[in-house]
């Protein structure tokens, strides 16, 4: 199985980010300029990717949450991360997609203002990963004597 897009995507950007902080510290500026470029690319890139798995969803509704304002963004902000946190704890409840869903439509109407609409597409997109089916693999047990019989032919040509 691979490993979801934007789980790589946001591995990569936070790698950027701290190699950003750390050129900006030693005054770099040409390493602090082409980090810039590369973090740009990355978030434009996460803006068009669509997770495959609930945990991608998750990484998508922390950066939006981080995304959102200090006016009017707390409240809201806070509530993504709790539902970031549950879908990365494996725990998908419908009340976290309802709400996801009517929010969304929310912030793309100027709620929490230009932050709300940046963060609007990401919420549709982890929308998307978070309503995927899930896939359950169940262990598979050794055969017992009672099952080698049964499958074995029932008549034996000589």
């Amino acid at each position: 199985m691979q490993i979801d897009p934007v789980v790589a995507l946001t591995a990569r950007l936070t790698q950027a980010e701290r190699r950003l902080r750390e050129a900006r510290l030693k005054h770099d500026n040409q390493m602090t300029g082409r980090l810039l470029a590369a973090i740009s690319l990355l978030n434009e890139e996460l803006f068009s990717t669509v997770p495959t798995s609930v945990l991608g969803a998750a990484e998508l509704l922390r950066v939006a949450s981080n995304s959102l304002g200090e006016a009017t963004g707390p409240p809201y902000a806070a509530h993504l991360r709790e539902i970031s946190t549950r879908l990365s704890n494996g725990s998908r409840e419908l009340r976290d997609l309802i709400w996801l869903r009517s929010v969304q439509p929310a912030l793309t109407g100027g709620l929490c203002g230009n932050d709300g609409i940046i963060a609007a597409p990401l919420i549709a997109s982890a929308l998307q990963g978070a309503a995927r089916p899930v896939m359950i693999f169940r262990a598979v047990l050794p055969l017992t004597d009672d099952d080698s019989r049964m499958n074995a032919p029932s008549h034996r040509r000589w």
